[in-house]
Formats: C-alpha cells, sequence, structure tokens
C-alpha cells in the first residue's frame, strides 16, 4: 500500500474563521497552514461556513489538501502559509 509521505494535522477554527492546520513531511519537517472558509466551502465542497461542514469538508478533501501543501510548503519559514482557491 502506498502511504502518503505528508500527513496533515487535526484542523483547528481560529477566531477568524479560518481553519488552521499542520503538515508534516518527511525530509522537511512542520509547516503551518490557514485556510479561510470561503475556500473550504469554493474549493472543498462544504454546504455552509458551520464548523460541522467545514471540518468534514476537510476531511473529505484531504487528497487535494495534500496536493496543495506539497506546492506550497516553505520548510523553515516559520510562519503561516494561507492556502487560496488558486492553489487547489
Amino acid at each position: 500500500m502506498d502511504q502518503p509521505r505528508t500527513k496533515l494535522t487535526a484542523p483547528l477554527l481560529s477566531d477568524d474563521s479560518i481553519l488552521w492546520f499542520s503538515a508534516y513531511g518527511f525530509g522537511w519537517g512542520y509547516c503551518a497552514f490557514a485556510l479561510p472558509t470561503e475556500t473550504v466551502c469554493e474549493k472543498l465542497g462544504a454546504a455552509n461556513e458551520t464548523p460541522k461542514q467545514l471540518v468534514l469538508a476537510f476531511e473529505l478533501g484531504k487528497r487535494r489538501l495534500l496536493q496543495a501543501v506539497e506546492q506550497k510548503a516553505s520548510p523553515g519559514s516559520g510562519e503561516r502559509i494561507t492556502l487560496s482557491a488558486s492553489d487547489f
């Protein structure tokens, strides 16, 4: 079985309605990411901006998220990377 090289942490919903999560990639370590709710709805299919829908869309869209994360990861920068609709 082919295991993904990159792992995602569970998302946290910030006070300003952005999903925060981290990704770990072998060889580059951890990177922090922000995913605006508009992007979750538009690109990952959340029906609305409720926490339940956002987390469900995050979980169901992990394959697409992994691809976006692997392209945008910036190891060692120490800054949270915001994913936009154009990253998908």
